[in-house]
This record gives structure tokens, sequence and C-alpha cells, in this order.
């Protein structure tokens, strides 16, 4: 058995193939709370293990059943308590102080460990946000959106003005400390943004790894520690009245997404309950955004 860390827990592996293993560990490895932040130095585990799944629950009190849109992919969920079955894939069940995943003989699609893996950091305190996070000394600020509202841009205008990307879209906020962190490798970026943008990576493009689309994958520093959250914005590409309280509280469980357990869903509705206030009512245009994430950052303005 071999593991790793992630998001504060230990993920110990056994049983998966040595390109699912390591394909697993490239995802999810990193984002470690800072010292402050455990000072007991206990870590929850995370146990992956290969192997039959236990049957999947029949309908009725206590089972649910639904289709989940994951990475374009629809997954089969089954949920009872704090147990899933993701599409005759993986096993979940949360437990306290961890989880257990058993995963199907095969291969077993990135949408279902995204899903597994989001749970069970979701059920130990880790919010999930679908949002670019950038920081600059031991702030951090987030901008959440739909997808093309220009996130991205957003990220590299940024960094052109002296802030770090923390996360471009796989961002994790730790509730009960207030610290924000994140997992991804690489910022997507069409090639034109760059040359608009932030032409001192230029050089980076050349020879640069392309996602689907097209955009160039330039690698992000690894390591970035997890930092104080002290702001969180909706981006638009054109100015926007301000949200209504209705408005807010659906924008930010959007945000934060769905959980799915009994554990999971306790833990998200805390932490967005203390999301909440660090949320902007007044959402940010396009043009609006770099200077009111710059000053909340406590950088200067171009």
């Amino acid at each position: 058995m071999s593991g790793w860390a992630s998001l504060g827990a230990r993920v110990e592996v056994s049983g998966l193939s040595p390109a699912e293993k390591g394909a697993l560990r490239a995802l999810w490895e990193g984002g470690g709370l800072n010292p402050d932040l455990n000072p007991a130095g206990v870590s929850p585990r995370l146990s992956v293990s290969a192997g039959p799944l236990p049957p999947t629950p029949e309908a009725g009190p206590g089972a649910t059943r639904q289709t989940l849109d994951v990475m374009g992919q629809a997954v089969e969920v089954w949920t009872r308590g704090d147990e899933l079955w993701l599409g005759g894939e993986l096993y979940v069940r949360v437990e306290s102080g961890g989880g257990v995943i058993t995963a199907a003989p095969g291969p077993v699609s990135p949408a279902a460990w995204l899903l597994a893996l989001t749970e069970l950091h979701r059920a130990g305190g880790w919010l999930p946000l679908h949002a670019v996070v950038l920081g600059a000394g031991d702030r951090a600020f987030a901008v959440t959106g739909v997808s093309g509202a220009g996130k991205s841009t957003l990220a590299l205008r940024l960094l052109e003005a002296g802030a770090e990307v923390l996360a471009e879209d796989r961002a994790f906020w730790h509730a009960p400390s207030g610290q924000v962190t994140g997992l991804d490798r690489a910022l997507r970026v069409f090639d034109g943004s760059v040359e608009r943008f932030a032409p001192a990576l230029r050089p980076g493009l050349a020879g640069a790894e392309r996602d689907p689309r097209g955009k160039a994958l330039l690698p992000l520093p690894p390591g970035s520690a997890p930092r104080p959250l002290v702001g969180l914005a909706l981006l638009t590409p054109t100015p926007a009245p301000p949200l209504s309280g209705a408005e807010r509280v659906r924008s930010l469980w959007e945000t934060t997404g769905v959980p799915l357990t009994a554990q999971g869903r306790a833990a998200a509705q805390r932490g967005v309950a203390a999301l909440a206030p660090l949320y902007a009512p007044q959402p940010l245009s396009r043009d609006e955004a770099p200077g009111v994430v710059l000053g909340a950052l406590g950088l200067p303005s171009p």
C-alpha cells in the first residue's frame, strides 16, 4: 500500500494499476493544511482499494437515485446515508476521521473519481469552489462565474499585475479555518488572451500541452500554501445589478456543488453559512474585476 497527502488527508491506495494510481495522484495530491490549522497533527485517512462493490441499494426509504452530469458524462449515483455508489465504478463510505473508496475491476472514469474525492473532502470540511482564486501575501480572493464568463482571462490580467493564481477552477475552502487552496496544475488559456493580457507569458505557449478546446496549459507554481479568503465575487461579462438574498444563496450553492452524503450535506450547510458573509452582493463586470480584486489583495491597480 502506498499513498500521499490530499487537502490534509492521507490517501492510502492498494490494488489499483500503476497507471490509474499515478493519474489519481497527479490530480489530487497537494493542498495540505498549514501546521497552525492542524495543531494536533491528526490527518484524516482516505482508504482506496480495488475489489467487488457492495450491492446497489434497492429504491425505497433511505436510498435515492439520481443522474448527474459531470465533465460532460452522465453518472448514475445511488445514495444511502453516508454511502455512495457511482455508476457501478466506485463505492464510497464517509466515516468519522476519513472514508473508504472501493473501485470495481477495470478503469474508472475521471468523473466518478471527481465525485468520490470531492465528497470525502467536503465531508471533512473542505468546501469545493467553482472559482478562480488569486493571492498576494497572506490574502486570497475568489471569483466565480459560469463557464465563459472570463475567469481565466481575469487570472491572466492579475498575473500581469503581480498577483498569484492559486487555483483556476479546482479550489477548496477549508470552512473551519477560513483558508483556501487549489489543486490545479495549470492555467488553461487561449493564445490570443495571452498575447493581449499577459505578453510576458508568451514564451510558455511554444510546445505547451493543449486541452480539447485548444487552450494552452501553462503550469502553475506547485505547493502554494492555503491562505485566508478575504472575499468572493461573481464575474459577469457586463455590469449587472446587485444579487438579491435568494440569488446570492442560489449562486453560493451553484459555486460549491451538490453534497451527496449525510455528512457531506451537514458540512456543506455549515460551510455555505460561513462563506456567505464573504460573498459580495454586487457582481463584478470584466472591466471592474481587476481593480476590485487587486484592491482586496492589497496590490496597486495597473
